[in-house]
């Protein structure tokens, strides 16, 4: 069976880009008169056809400037960043060309990139939106950013077939084994619950040390992963250990 390919690229990102529309609110026909752009390139857009991400980065700033003038929800706009970071993600997952090395590995994704990555791959709806999704309506208008269960199956392989791969590369794959495997964390399957937890539990060593170490962000991504998957003490231990406070020695003159 061959690897199913995104039709949309963009999806993550379009979707929120409805949802800052419907927030002025704006037919896609009147939004697309005020920006000044085309009906088929607004609705490429909110399909993930045309990608945002694609924009030139003055055009895709004017957008993010002009969106909250019109009235849009400026705490949705903002989310806009971290739909593009779960796209190029899920893409690369799904063997789409990132361009370059896997976006795991070369920066830090933050907690609402996560939070946007899950709303994708099992549908859990970020907390800082679940006030803001409109009311379901009738008719193929999707409710939620969700992968189709394909795509969702061969995501979560691929973030458990990099972690591996990461974990062998030592030193050089602490960041992409670290974020790859805190994603995998998400998976709500039986079996790929109990890989992550015997995958997490091979490094609760991390968990035992004490102060700031250069893997203190693993360890905290570990304990965290440990308390989704329902096993909340490490995660309590971890913040209960401060880390150690000191004064570095004064230069002598």
């Amino acid at each position: 069976m061959g690897r199913p390919r995104r039709t949309s690229a963009g999806a993550v990102t379009g979707f929120v880009l409805r949802l800052v529309r419907e927030s002025i609110p704006l037919t896609q026909a009147g939004l697309a008169e005020a920006l000044g752009v085309e009906l088929d390139t607004l609705q490429g857009w909110e399909s993930g056809r045309r990608p945002l991400a694609n924009m030139r980065a003055g055009a895709l700033l004017n957008l993010r400037r002009r969106l909250p003038a019109l009235g849009a929800d400026a705490a949705l706009v903002q989310w806009l960043d971290a739909a593009m970071d779960a796209d190029r993600i899920i893409d690369a997952g799904l063997g789409g060309d990132t361009g370059g090395p896997h976006p795991l590995a070369v920066w830090v994704h933050t907690r609402d990139t996560a939070h946007m990555l899950a709303w994708a791959l099992n549908g859990a709806v970020p907390p800082a939106l679940a006030g803001r999704l409109p009311r379901p309506r009738r008719g193929p208008v999707a409710v939620a950013p969700q992968l189709a269960p394909a795509e969702q199956t061969v995501s979560f392989d691929h973030l458990r077939a990099t972690t591996e791969q990461a974990a062998a590369q030592g030193t050089a794959g602490a960041l992409l084994h670290r974020q790859a495997l805190y994603l995998a964390s998400y998976d709500r399957g039986p079996d790929a619950a109990a890989w992550t937890a015997h995958t997490l539990h091979r490094r609760r060593d991390l968990l035992a040390r004490r102060g700031w170490s250069p893997h203190w962000a693993e360890a905290r991504s570990t304990a965290t992963a440990l308390a989704r998957l329902g096993d909340p003490q490490p995660l309590l231990d971890f913040i209960d250990r401060p880390l150690p406070t000191t004064t570095p020695p004064r230069p002598r003159t």
